[in-house]
């Protein structure tokens, strides 16, 4: 299914309506995923007809909230399908908003993480040889560097 191409149609929802004309009521709700009351309406021939009179007037409203309904169920798939992101990962974004050095509240505030597990995540940075510490000249503030990224920074004005 394509994004913005509904997967219920009324044209379907409304040819199934009609099987009650034949003797099987409730086919419609059952395409629809209202799998109780389609089987309601199938044993009971659409609750002696009101349910599938019911249905009918009211058709466009249950295929646009099916439609809704599993518009849905595929965003809270998609959002748990994509990868998480480590604690890596978010530092070098936020140190890349931040010019390639990031203190230790940088780094607690960007990503959310406490400050002692912002700390500890930069300083296995550190050790791994990806990230330099320094110190803030004026305040003494302790600084870690991402050189690959200042060095990116300096690099991108040149593009021709």
């Amino acid at each position: 299914m394509q994004k913005g191409e509904k997967k219920f149609k009324e044209g379907i929802a409304y040819g199934l309506w009609a099987g009650w004309l034949f003797g099987f009521a409730g086919l419609h709700r059952l395409y629809l995923g209202k799998y109780g009351t389609g089987f309601l309406w199938l044993f009971t021939w659409g609750l002696g007809g009101i349910g599938q009179l019911y249905d009918l007037i009211t058709m466009r409203r249950q295929v646009d909230e099916a439609n809704l309904l599993e518009e849905a169920r595929s965003m809270r798939a998609l959002r748990y399908a994509q990868p998480q992101r480590t604690p890596q990962q978010l530092l070098l974004d936020a140190a890349m908003r931040e010019g390639g050095a990031l203190t230790v509240t940088q780094a607690a505030m960007i990503t959310g993480f406490s400050f002692a597990e912002a700390e500890q995540v930069l300083r296995e940075m550190v050790a791994s040889g990806y990230v330099d510490v320094g110190n803030e000249p004026e305040s003494g503030v302790i600084v870690y560097y991402f050189p690959e990224l200042q060095a990116r920074r300096r690099l991108e004005p040149d593009k021709m």
